[in-house]
């Protein structure tokens, strides 16, 4: 491609529209692109959120926010690694650097094309969760949620074209494959990031799918974790590092995408790029929550008359081993608010559970605490059981487990898989806890290492609960001795 021809400025414009367009009706036209592209993300959120009774609350908005995460990374990967690697393979990259086109077009048209794709799965997404999920979708958001979407898929575009230019096509498509699927399921955008193994929440930050996961989350109002600044920094670093690779391997194979002088263009390109990126989602982000939480900081320090702490830890928690075994008649614990039923009425969905004291507990002890009720399909993520607050008014105290290292209690129940949720950090976000565990007719030992769970703050452990998310229909289990050593 020639940077030497001088064309006017309507000229030029319409050659990379025209460029644009090309490329965007070839993919349309491509039924093994277009097809699963477009109506995977579609298919997936009908099943999987639509399908199991979303309707409404921040379980639709979370669903919704990470299906379009979903969404954006198959025309990045697919739609330029794959394309690239198919016409360099077969020579038309060879050709079209013959052609009279303008420094880049093929390059913009095909990240166009994709962050095109992008959009109308974006809208079809939102067109599913607010006809049929009645998702809270307000304009604001929906603005957000597109412009995160659209600009997301640049990271999957560079990523796709650093495979397209080091392997051939049929190779390009099971590498893409190997990234697009294991990094969806490693980035949280299927199910709760916290139930994976302590290294694999550890190293998800390593990929880009849970950085604009983060922040789709964020313009939805949905519990997300991270600084935006953060996850805006990682985006656009991988994007610019990816590009640079891929443009040093395809000028060392002889392809001169950027015109005549790729290093300059490279530079203002990459440049360009990484200052437009951090600016649009700075745009997106900028001030709203950091803005809120200033505020609320500040009147904290105001009504007290003390500067806030950056980060308070918990109080500490008393050396007690034994927190409560339901032997004297009572659901209280040796410290903190005892236990308590706790359905999900509060997020608008419809479980409920109660608890009473019952005979004969664990290792022939006098009592037990049994928790019974019923799973709704009110929300996505339903949740009944009960909970326990370990310091000061529900959700809003703080305790530090840091020293223990060990919880243990004895379950029994119908059979069913039962969790122990545990929800800590500074602020009520994010995706708590969830350790599974089986129950039986016979009691037995349910142990929870505490070092294993890096996505636990156990420095500011706000609740801790027992109960189930579904299947839908009654429950019924029963817990007794339980222990933090």
């Amino acid at each position: 491609m020639s940077a030497t021809v001088n064309m006017p400025g309507s000229r030029l414009l319409a050659a990379y529209l025209g460029e644009i367009r090309f490329e965007f009706i070839k993919a349309l036209r491509t039924p093994q692109f277009a097809v699963p592209t477009l109506f995977f993300p579609i298919m997936f959120y009908t099943l999987f959120a639509l399908a199991l009774g979303s309707r409404g609350g921040g379980g639709s908005l979370t669903s919704f926010a990470n299906y379009g995460v979903f969404g954006c990374m198959g025309p990045g990967l697919f739609g330029f690694g794959v394309a690239l690697a198919v016409e360099r393979e077969l020579g038309l990259l060879t050709l079209k650097q013959a052609l009279p086109s303008p420094a880049g077009s093929y390059l913009i048209a095909r990240a166009v094309m994709a962050m095109l794709f992008v959009g109308l799965i974006t809208l079809m997404l939102m067109t599913l969760a607010v006809l049929f999920a009645h998702a809270p979708l307000t304009l604001g958001q929906a603005t957000q949620i597109f412009c995160v979407n659209v600009l997301g898929t640049l990271p999957f575009c560079a990523i796709g074209m650093f495979v397209g230019s080091l392997v051939s096509g049929q190779a390009a498509v099971a590498i893409c494959n190997l990234i697009f699927l294991p990094m969806s399921f490693l980035s949280g955008l299927w199910f709760p990031i916290g139930i994976l193994p302590k290294f694999l929440v550890d190293i998800a930050p390593t990929w880009p799918a849970y950085h604009l996961s983060q922040l789709a989350l964020r313009a939805v109002d949905a519990p997300n974790s991270g600084s935006p600044a953060i996850h805006v920094l990682a985006l656009v670093v991988i994007t610019v590092l990816f590009f640079i690779l891929a443009m040093r391997r395809l000028q060392s194979g002889g392809y001169r995408l950027l015109g005549a002088r790729p290093r300059r263009t490279l530079a203002i390109v990459t440049g360009t790029a990484a200052v437009v990126a951090a600016l649009l989602f700075a745009g997106v982000f900028g001030g709203r929550a950091t803005d809120a939480a200033s505020a609320a900081t500040g009147a904290a320090s105001a009504a007290t008359g003390t500067p806030a702490p950056e980060s308070p830890a918990g109080v500490a928690v008393p050396q007690v081993v034994e927190l409560s075994n339901f032997d004297a008649g009572s659901a209280a614990t040796a410290y903190g608010v005892g236990w308590g039923a706790a359905g999900d009425d509060m997020r608008g969905g419809n479980s409920h559970a109660t608890q009473q004291l019952v005979d004969g507990g664990a290792g022939s002890s006098k009592g037990a605490l049994e928790v019974t009720g019923a799973i709704g399909d009110g929300i996505q993520y339903p949740f009944a059981g009960t909970m326990f607050f370990p310091q000061g008014p529900p959700m809003q105290g703080l305790m530090d487990f840091s020293g223990k290292k060990t919880l243990t209690f004895q379950a029994r129940g119908d059979g069913r898989r039962y969790m122990l949720m545990v929800i800590s950090g500074l602020a009520v976000e994010g995706i708590p806890l969830m350790f599974d565990f089986e129950t039986g007719p016979d009691w037995h030992e349910v142990r929870l290492d505490l070092a294993k769970f890096g996505s636990v703050d156990w420095k500011r452990v706000r609740a801790i609960g027992v109960g189930t998310m579904g299947p839908v229909g009654p429950f019924r289990f029963a817990i007794d001795d339980v222990r933090l050593e």
